[in-house]
């Protein structure tokens, strides 16, 4: 059955301007006269996250930086139902001009001028969500691996069973996911598969990594503190961090964290591919996002 709904991503563009006051990027867009967050409809195969980040740097002319998910907004148009998908966006340069003809101006506003100025009710609201987040917070991403060939396609050592071909797929289109983010630091297990779903993004970053037995789902059964004080150590980075590694690791790793800082938790599972960005303030968590492993035809 064909998906009528239209697909999209934006995202609230932020920066401390003068006296460190918050200010917030809107753009104008001549073609519908109004004022409104940067945001844009998906290409073909293409994610609500990446269009978001694509639709922000073409619309704005800046280079940013992903963090938080604000939600969706689903409103009727001619075209169709559209429902476009919001991330919290850190300023961090101009790099360019905005698309000619599309937009003709971009504007920073303090945030009481950019709800007045924003043309749109239901940008109100998201921008309302993004003031109700913490600007402060870090951001550590954890990623299942991508989709191995089954266990019992695989007579070697598990450690050394590799991705299959949807999931070398996967691991190619989980750049255009995870780049919005800044990454600066991997961290992965030392098992083939895992270190294989990564590879690709830290290449096109120009990023080595850290491999390590410390992921591994062979040290968790038999130590699994060892694995989780590991994972623990990196909420003290202020750089954006990405740890790959196994299912049974990384949700009994949230599921415990979360248990003991008193959230409730329902799921914690991750499919290949799928990851947690989690949104941190050294080690305490303040929210965590799920964000869906990349769709293979």
């Amino acid at each position: 059955m064909t998906d009528s709904v239209i697909r999209g991503g934006g995202s609230v563009v932020w920066r401390r301007g003068e006296d460190d006051k918050l200010e917030i990027a809107l753009i104008h867009r001549p073609k519908y006269n109004d004022w409104t967050i940067p945001k844009g409809k998906c290409e073909d195969g293409e994610s609500q996250i990446t269009a978001a980040f694509r639709e922000t740097i073409e619309e704005t002319g800046f280079k940013v930086k992903f963090s938080r998910f604000l939600g969706d907004v689903e409103y009727q148009t001619d075209e169709g139902k559209k429902q476009i998908s919001y991330w919290r966006a850190k300023f961090q340069k101009s790099v360019g001009l905005p698309i000619e003809g599309e937009v003709d101006e971009v504007r920073w506003f303090e945030v009481n001028s950019a709800v007045e100025r924003v043309s749109h009710d239901s940008e109100k609201e998201i921008i309302q969500r993004f003031l109700e987040s913490d600007l402060d917070s870090k951001v550590l991403i954890l990623l299942r691996h991508c989709k191995a060939l089954a266990r019992t396609e695989w007579e070697g050592d598990d450690s050394k069973r590799p991705l299959d071909s949807v999931g070398l797929e996967q691991s190619e289109r989980l750049i255009q996911n995870l780049i919005p983010f800044g990454i600066e630091e991997i961290h992965s297990s030392d098992a083939v598969r895992c270190y294989e779903s990564i590879n690709p993004l830290a290449k096109s970053l120009s990023l080595n990594y850290f491999f390590t037995d410390s992921l591994s789902e062979i040290v968790y059964q038999r130590k699994p503190n060892r694995v989780f004080k590991y994972i623990e150590r990196l909420l003290d980075n202020s750089n954006t961090t990405l740890i790959c590694s196994h299912n049974p690791v990384l949700p009994h790793y949230l599921q415990n964290k979360l248990n003991r800082q008193g959230f409730n938790v329902n799921d914690t599972f991750l499919k290949p591919g799928d990851a947690w960005i989690i949104h941190h303030i050294q080690r305490e968590i303040l929210a965590v996002d799920k964000l869906s492993a990349p769709t293979i035809a």
